[in-house]
């Protein structure tokens, strides 16, 4: 196995290709490792207290449930063992934003922004959970949308 670096100004973001002329067990895992290191996983706990692995790429929001944080797969919810703060720093800013105090939103999974609200914007997700932004973060998911 061959590892190489190509440097060229055509690529904004980082990109990893696997190649080879025939697929094979080594090669699957390969891209199953690549995937997991790279779309980041993390432990969480459903509501039957059963460990379970969680692709950040598909979770909807992260939020506080009292002294819990959650993260919310689909119609799903897991205890996760992360405050809110190190998540906002552990996570991929193009993909997470912070909408209030207590909640974590991923951009792509934003399907609808209600501005009809004075002061504040009601963000409806993917998965039909509506929330709202705190009205210090209106300005920055604004910024970030309209990137």
């Amino acid at each position: 196995m061959r590892v190489r670096e190509y440097i060229d100004s055509r690529f904004s973001e980082i990109e990893l290709l696997v190649c080879h002329k025939e697929s094979n067990e080594q090669v699957r895992k390969l891209v199953r490792e690549l995937n997991d290191f790279v779309n980041e996983n993390l432990i969480g706990t459903d509501f039957r207290g059963d460990k379970c692995k969680i692709a950040v790429s598909d979770v909807v929001r992260f939020y506080a449930d009292g002294s819990k944080v959650m993260a919310e797969v689909g119609k799903e919810c897991y205890t996760i063992p992360y405050k809110l703060y190190e998540l906002e720093e552990k996570l991929d800013e193009k993909q997470f934003i912070r909408i209030s105090k207590s909640e974590i939103v991923n951009i792509r999974k934003i399907k609808k922004l209600d501005l009809s609200y004075t002061g504040t914007i009601k963000v409806i997700l993917t998965n039909q959970t509506e929330t709202y932004t705190s009205r210090r973060n209106v300005k920055k998911l604004k910024e970030i949308l309209g990137r």
